[in-house]
Protein backbone atom coordinates (compact mmCIF):
# COMPACT_ATOMS: atom_id res chain seq x y z
CA UNK A 1 0.00 0.00 0.00
CA UNK A 2 1.49 3.33 -1.08
CA UNK A 3 0.17 6.57 0.36
CA UNK A 4 0.44 9.90 -1.38
CA UNK A 5 2.40 12.77 0.13
CA UNK A 6 -0.85 14.42 1.24
CA UNK A 7 -2.06 11.23 2.93
CA UNK A 8 1.27 10.75 4.71
CA UNK A 9 1.23 14.32 5.97
CA UNK A 10 -2.38 13.92 7.08
CA UNK A 11 -1.55 10.70 8.94
CA UNK A 12 1.43 12.31 10.65
CA UNK A 13 -0.60 15.37 11.66
CA UNK A 14 -3.37 13.21 13.11
CA UNK A 15 -0.88 11.08 15.01
CA UNK A 16 0.74 14.20 16.47
CA UNK A 17 -2.67 15.52 17.55
CA UNK A 18 -3.52 12.22 19.28
CA UNK A 19 -0.19 12.17 21.12
CA UNK A 20 -0.57 15.83 22.14
CA UNK A 21 -4.11 15.23 23.40
CA UNK A 22 -2.96 12.24 25.44
CA UNK A 23 -0.18 14.30 27.03
CA UNK A 24 -2.53 17.19 27.83
CA UNK A 25 -5.13 14.83 29.32
CA UNK A 26 -2.48 13.46 31.68
CA UNK A 27 -1.08 16.92 32.45
CA UNK A 28 -4.51 18.36 33.26
CA UNK A 29 -5.48 15.24 35.29
CA UNK A 30 -8.61 14.81 33.18
CA UNK A 31 -8.50 11.09 33.98
CA UNK A 32 -9.76 11.94 37.47
CA UNK A 33 -12.94 13.49 36.09
CA UNK A 34 -13.44 11.46 32.90
CA UNK A 35 -11.49 8.18 33.25
CA UNK A 36 -13.21 6.36 30.38
CA UNK A 37 -12.66 9.23 27.95
CA UNK A 38 -9.03 9.37 29.06
CA UNK A 39 -8.67 5.64 28.36
CA UNK A 40 -10.22 6.23 24.94
CA UNK A 41 -7.63 8.91 24.18
CA UNK A 42 -4.81 6.62 25.31
CA UNK A 43 -6.16 3.84 23.10
CA UNK A 44 -6.09 6.18 20.10
CA UNK A 45 -2.33 6.51 20.54
CA UNK A 46 -1.90 2.81 21.30
CA UNK A 47 -3.86 1.89 18.15
CA UNK A 48 -1.52 3.92 15.96
CA UNK A 49 1.58 2.46 17.61
CA UNK A 50 0.41 -1.16 17.48
CA UNK A 51 -0.97 -1.10 13.95
CA UNK A 52 2.05 0.75 12.58
CA UNK A 53 4.44 -1.73 14.26
CA UNK A 54 2.53 -4.73 12.91
CA UNK A 55 2.44 -3.26 9.40
CA UNK A 56 6.16 -2.61 9.56
CA UNK A 57 7.10 -6.11 10.75
CA UNK A 58 4.54 -8.37 9.07
CA UNK A 59 3.52 -6.18 6.14
CA UNK A 60 0.28 -4.43 5.33
CA UNK A 61 -1.16 -7.34 3.34
CA UNK A 62 -0.44 -10.06 5.91
CA UNK A 63 -3.28 -11.92 7.60
CA UNK A 64 -2.00 -10.95 11.04
CA UNK A 65 -1.96 -7.26 10.10
CA UNK A 66 -5.52 -7.58 8.77
CA UNK A 67 -6.82 -9.04 12.04
CA UNK A 68 -4.80 -6.58 14.12
CA UNK A 69 -6.24 -3.60 12.28
CA UNK A 70 -9.85 -4.70 12.65
CA UNK A 71 -9.47 -5.80 16.28
CA UNK A 72 -7.79 -2.50 17.18
CA UNK A 73 -10.62 -0.61 15.48
CA UNK A 74 -13.15 -2.65 17.49
CA UNK A 75 -11.44 -1.88 20.79
CA UNK A 76 -11.34 1.86 20.01
CA UNK A 77 -15.00 1.76 18.96
CA UNK A 78 -15.97 0.14 22.26
CA UNK A 79 -13.96 2.75 24.18
CA UNK A 80 -15.71 5.58 22.32
CA UNK A 81 -19.11 4.16 23.19
CA UNK A 82 -18.15 3.89 26.86
CA UNK A 83 -16.82 7.47 26.78
CA UNK A 84 -20.20 8.69 25.50
CA UNK A 85 -21.98 6.77 28.26
CA UNK A 86 -19.60 8.36 30.78
CA UNK A 87 -20.46 11.83 29.46
CA UNK A 88 -24.14 11.11 30.01
CA UNK A 89 -23.51 9.82 33.53
CA UNK A 90 -21.24 12.73 34.45
CA UNK A 91 -23.79 15.27 33.26
CA UNK A 92 -26.87 13.59 34.75
CA UNK A 93 -25.65 11.75 37.87
CA UNK A 94 -27.09 14.48 40.10
CA UNK A 95 -30.50 13.93 38.51
CA UNK A 96 -31.38 10.26 39.25
CA UNK A 97 -34.77 10.29 37.51
CA UNK A 98 -33.37 11.69 34.23
CA UNK A 99 -30.29 9.46 34.38
CA UNK A 100 -32.51 6.40 34.84
CA UNK A 101 -34.25 7.16 31.53
CA UNK A 102 -31.01 7.91 29.68
CA UNK A 103 -29.38 4.76 31.07
CA UNK A 104 -32.21 2.64 29.68
CA UNK A 105 -31.82 4.36 26.32
CA UNK A 106 -28.08 3.61 26.29
CA UNK A 107 -28.62 -0.06 27.16
CA UNK A 108 -31.31 -0.41 24.50
CA UNK A 109 -29.12 1.21 21.83
CA UNK A 110 -26.13 -0.96 22.74
CA UNK A 111 -28.19 -4.17 22.58
CA UNK A 112 -29.70 -3.25 19.19
CA UNK A 113 -26.36 -2.26 17.62
CA UNK A 114 -24.46 -5.30 18.91
CA UNK A 115 -27.26 -7.69 17.97
CA UNK A 116 -27.45 -6.33 14.43
CA UNK A 117 -23.65 -6.42 14.10
CA UNK A 118 -23.51 -10.02 15.37
CA UNK A 119 -26.23 -11.09 12.92
CA UNK A 120 -24.42 -9.43 10.02
CA UNK A 121 -21.09 -10.97 11.04
CA UNK A 122 -22.62 -14.43 11.26
CA UNK A 123 -23.83 -14.19 7.66
CA UNK A 124 -20.53 -12.80 6.33
CA UNK A 125 -17.41 -14.62 5.15
CA UNK A 126 -15.25 -12.20 7.15
CA UNK A 127 -17.07 -12.06 10.51
CA UNK A 128 -14.53 -9.90 12.34
CA UNK A 129 -14.48 -7.16 9.71
CA UNK A 130 -18.26 -7.35 9.20
CA UNK A 131 -18.93 -7.10 12.94
CA UNK A 132 -16.66 -4.09 13.48
CA UNK A 133 -17.81 -2.30 10.32
CA UNK A 134 -21.52 -2.83 11.07
CA UNK A 135 -21.07 -1.88 14.73
CA UNK A 136 -19.16 1.23 13.69
CA UNK A 137 -21.90 2.41 11.33
CA UNK A 138 -24.63 1.61 13.82
CA UNK A 139 -22.80 3.24 16.70
CA UNK A 140 -22.18 6.50 14.82
CA UNK A 141 -25.86 7.21 14.27
CA UNK A 142 -26.66 5.94 17.79
CA UNK A 143 -24.02 8.19 19.35
CA UNK A 144 -25.35 11.14 17.39
CA UNK A 145 -28.90 10.46 18.62
CA UNK A 146 -27.74 10.04 22.22
CA UNK A 147 -25.70 13.26 22.18
CA UNK A 148 -28.56 15.24 20.67
CA UNK A 149 -30.87 13.78 23.33
CA UNK A 150 -28.34 14.77 26.01
CA UNK A 151 -28.30 18.36 24.75
CA UNK A 152 -32.12 18.46 24.54
CA UNK A 153 -32.42 17.12 28.10
CA UNK A 154 -29.87 19.69 29.25
CA UNK A 155 -31.86 22.55 27.73
CA UNK A 156 -35.25 21.19 28.80
CA UNK A 157 -34.32 20.50 32.42
CA UNK A 158 -31.61 23.17 32.81
CA UNK A 159 -28.76 20.66 33.17
CA UNK A 160 -25.69 22.58 31.94
CA UNK A 161 -22.61 20.75 30.61
CA UNK A 162 -19.16 21.69 31.82
CA UNK A 163 -16.71 23.43 29.49
CA UNK A 164 -14.66 20.31 28.83
CA UNK A 165 -17.67 18.00 28.60
CA UNK A 166 -19.35 20.38 26.15
CA UNK A 167 -16.32 20.38 23.85
CA UNK A 168 -16.11 16.59 23.95
CA UNK A 169 -19.79 16.28 23.07
CA UNK A 170 -19.32 18.78 20.22
CA UNK A 171 -16.25 16.98 18.84
CA UNK A 172 -17.79 13.51 18.94
CA UNK A 173 -21.07 14.89 17.56
CA UNK A 174 -19.39 16.56 14.57
CA UNK A 175 -17.41 13.43 13.71
CA UNK A 176 -20.42 11.13 14.11
CA UNK A 177 -22.61 13.44 12.01
CA UNK A 178 -20.04 13.43 9.22
CA UNK A 179 -19.75 9.64 9.39
CA UNK A 180 -23.52 9.19 9.22
CA UNK A 181 -23.80 11.40 6.12
CA UNK A 182 -20.72 9.85 4.54
CA UNK A 183 -21.82 6.24 5.14
CA UNK A 184 -25.36 6.96 3.97
CA UNK A 185 -24.75 8.35 0.51
CA UNK A 186 -21.96 10.91 0.18
CA UNK A 187 -19.02 8.52 0.48
CA UNK A 188 -19.98 6.32 -2.48
CA UNK A 189 -20.98 9.27 -4.64
CA UNK A 190 -17.97 11.50 -3.92
CA UNK A 191 -15.34 8.74 -4.20
CA UNK A 192 -16.26 8.29 -7.86
CA UNK A 193 -15.16 11.84 -8.64
CA UNK A 194 -12.59 12.67 -5.97
CA UNK A 195 -10.09 9.92 -5.19
CA UNK A 196 -8.96 11.73 -2.05
CA UNK A 197 -12.46 11.83 -0.53
CA UNK A 198 -11.63 8.93 1.82
CA UNK A 199 -9.18 11.24 3.56
CA UNK A 200 -12.03 13.49 4.69
CA UNK A 201 -12.86 10.97 7.41
CA UNK A 202 -9.38 11.52 8.85
CA UNK A 203 -9.80 15.29 8.53
CA UNK A 204 -13.15 15.16 10.35
CA UNK A 205 -11.56 13.29 13.25
CA UNK A 206 -8.64 15.73 13.34
CA UNK A 207 -11.19 18.53 13.71
CA UNK A 208 -12.70 16.68 16.68
CA UNK A 209 -9.23 16.30 18.25
CA UNK A 210 -8.62 20.05 17.94
CA UNK A 211 -12.01 20.80 19.52
CA UNK A 212 -11.08 18.56 22.46
CA UNK A 213 -7.69 20.23 22.83
CA UNK A 214 -8.95 23.82 22.96
CA UNK A 215 -10.57 23.80 26.44
CA UNK A 216 -7.67 21.79 27.86
CA UNK A 217 -5.38 24.71 27.14
CA UNK A 218 -6.55 26.14 30.47
CA UNK A 219 -6.75 24.59 33.91
CA UNK A 220 -9.84 22.49 34.44
CA UNK A 221 -12.67 24.32 36.21
CA UNK A 222 -14.13 22.62 39.29
CA UNK A 223 -17.03 20.28 38.47
CA UNK A 224 -20.37 22.02 38.77
CA UNK A 225 -22.69 20.84 41.49
CA UNK A 226 -26.37 20.22 40.99
CA UNK A 227 -28.44 23.35 41.61
CA UNK A 228 -30.17 23.27 44.96
CA UNK A 229 -33.91 22.97 44.54
CA UNK A 230 -34.43 24.37 48.05
CA UNK A 231 -32.12 26.21 50.36
CA UNK A 232 -30.97 24.33 53.44
CA UNK A 233 -32.86 26.71 55.74
CA UNK A 234 -36.13 26.30 53.86
CA UNK A 235 -35.70 22.54 53.65
CA UNK A 236 -35.19 22.28 57.42
CA UNK A 237 -38.24 24.45 58.09
CA UNK A 238 -40.45 22.38 55.79
CA UNK A 239 -39.18 19.14 57.30
CA UNK A 240 -39.93 20.43 60.81
CA UNK A 241 -43.44 21.44 59.75
CA UNK A 242 -44.00 18.04 58.16
CA UNK A 243 -42.86 16.22 61.30
CA UNK A 244 -45.15 18.38 63.45
CA UNK A 245 -48.12 17.57 61.23
CA UNK A 246 -47.25 13.87 61.37
CA UNK A 247 -47.15 13.99 65.16
CA UNK A 248 -50.55 15.71 65.23
CA UNK A 249 -52.02 13.05 62.95
CA UNK A 250 -50.49 10.31 65.10
CA UNK A 251 -51.96 11.85 68.27
CA UNK A 252 -55.40 12.12 66.63
CA UNK A 253 -55.25 8.48 65.57
CA UNK A 254 -54.30 7.45 69.10
CA UNK A 255 -57.26 9.39 70.50
CA UNK A 256 -59.61 7.77 68.01
CA UNK A 257 -58.23 4.35 68.90
CA UNK A 258 -58.77 4.92 72.64
CA UNK A 259 -62.29 6.25 72.07
CA UNK A 260 -63.31 3.05 70.29
CA UNK A 261 -62.12 0.82 73.13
Amino acid sequence: MHLSLFENLLWAFGTALKALLCIVVIYRHLYRRLPLFSIYVALLVAEVAVVWSVYRVWGFTSRFAWYTGWCAAGVVLLARGLAVAELCWTSLRNYPAIWSLVRRLLVFVAVVVLSFAATTAYQNKSPVAAFVLTADRGSEISILVVLVALLVVGVRYNVPLGRVERSIVLGIGIYSAFQVVNDSFMGQWMTRYLHWWNSTRVIAFDVALIIWLVPLGKALPPPSNAPALLSERVARYLLRQLLDRMREVTDELKKIGKARK
